[in-house]
């Protein structure tokens, strides 16, 4: 395999998350029983907004219908400016990783494939400009579709412009590694910057 194109997910790739950040800020613009609830499982406040989730990460409805739909399904006190805060300030920066796909980007076409919304992606290439390393980003918000879905992928290397057969995929989720792996690609499931070093080495890859 030639190597020409390596293609990072954003999220717990290049900043890690973490959900219970933002359900721990939203508690008290909650109702008590609902608050109660989240509080003692942070995963139920997901899961009760998860189909508005999925509408926000393909574009299907805005961050200010996101906002409103929350608000009438679950009484939410805090306005569209104060949720916006909470929603997105769950990030952090994995500076090994950006060191990486800077360095990478000096030899090879770097690439972006996230499942993300509006509201994020502004947010963390506003607060961690250094990201910025990539030629082009595939935003599942903007392309309609989103991984681990075929189309997405297809929609992906046509912006790009590049082959999958000569493309490394990098993602934390093993469906959507698996979903790249069956176009062609070349797909690592990250867990470590060590073992993704040692895998992008098995492969030739320069750093």
């Amino acid at each position: 395999m030639v190597v020409k194109d390596i293609i990072f997910d954003l999220g717990n790739v290049l900043v890690p998350f973490d959900w219970r950040i933002a359900v721990t800020g939203l508690i008290k613009y909650l109702p008590g029983d609902l608050a109660a609830k989240s509080e003692s499982d942070p995963k139920l406040f997901a899961l009760v907004v998860s189909d508005l989730i999925e509408a926000l990460e393909i574009g299907s409805i805005s961050f200010e219908g996101f906002h409103r739909e929350i608000v009438l399904r679950t009484d939410l006190s805090a306005d569209l400016l104060e949720f916006r805060r909470i929603w997105c300030d769950i990030f952090r920066l994995d500076h090994q990783m950006v060191n990486l796909g800077r360095e990478l980007a000096r030899r090879y076409g770097v690439w972006l494939a996230s499942n993300t919304d509006e509201a994020h992606y502004e947010y963390i290439i506003g607060k961690f400009p250094e990201l910025l390393f990539y030629k082009k980003a595939a935003l599942s918000y903007k392309m309609g579709t989103k991984k681990p879905q075929r189309q997405y992928f297809i929609k992906a290397l046509e912006m790009f412009q590049i082959k999958a057969k000569n493309s490394i995929f990098i993602d934390d989720i093993m469906k959507n590694v698996q979903a790249a792996g069956k176009l062609g690609m070349v797909g690592i499931q990250f867990t470590t910057f060590e073992s993704l070093s040692e895998r992008l080495r098995e492969y030739g890859v320069v750093t």
